[in-house]
């Protein structure tokens, strides 16, 4: 073999090394940098991970195929979340934001959807940090959130129990809406128990996620609360 030809294939083993560290070692480096700024824009102490998908030359421009979320332990608004997964398309990210950490790092999300589940532990964590309320138990059945718990007036402690429903109260928030309310087996009007529990509204939040986010449905059944969520379609 000629030196040209032995200098042809060492370019060719060249070119294709590179292609392939591309192709392969630099989207799992941007997965794994993505999983901590996400995890930084989650309350909590979420677990994240990240998939990437790109082409080497879309890698290099900054603009990946898709990418796939899957968060466990993150707090949205007041409330933990057992698991929230994310599919994200035609992303942009902005390489300089990402080494620096900031959340602005994916700076276009064409489309996407996702799914979130929140347990009766969940909402039972939740309500153990109340103040003023202890041992609550949660019921999630048939699209009714019931709590019953103690409830402390000043020294005495009350039975209560509160049927209500999660309602979309706007595209990034759910609140709980106060249904029926007893204390101590006395029926309490529905107005007054919509006061007495406005501070934990809203329940659950979707401000401040690095990828804006709307709430398309709240489903409760089967001890889990189900939401399903778009991508709004943004730039930044």
């Amino acid at each position: 073999m000629s030196d040209a030809a032995r200098r042809g294939t060492w370019v060719v083993a060249v070119v294709v090394v590179a292609g392939l560290t591309i192709g392969v070692v630099a989207p799992l480096a941007v997965g794994w940098r993505l999983e901590t700024v996400i995890a930084q824009a989650m309350g909590g102490h979420p677990q994240v991970d990240v998939q990437v998908r790109a082409s080497p030359w879309g890698l290099v421009a900054g603009s990946l195929i898709a990418v796939d979320v899957t968060a466990r332990g993150a707090r949205l608004g007041q409330l933990p979340v057992s698991s929230m997964i994310l599919r994200l398309r035609a992303v942009e990210v902005g390489f300089g934001r990402l080494v620096r950490g900031d959340p602005g790092a994916l700076s276009r999300v064409d489309r996407g959807d996702g799914d979130l589940v929140l347990s009766r532990a969940d909402l039972e964590g939740f309500l153990a940090s109340v103040k003023g309320m202890q041992r609550a138990e949660v019921g999630l059945q048939a699209g009714v959130v019931t709590i019953e718990g103690d409830v402390r007036v000043g020294s005495l402690d009350l039975r209560a129990r509160l049927e209500g429903r999660l309602v979309v109260a706007s595209p990034t928030t759910v609140d709980l809406y106060v249904q029926t309310l007893t204390v101590s087996g006395v029926e309490i009007p529905r107005e007054i128990g919509g006061v007495l529990v406005s501070s934990l509204n809203p329940l659950i939040s979707l401000e401040g996620l690095p990828v804006p986010l709307r709430i398309e449905s709240v489903a409760v059944e089967d001890d889990q609360v189900r939401m399903t969520v778009r991508v709004v379609e943004s730039s930044s």
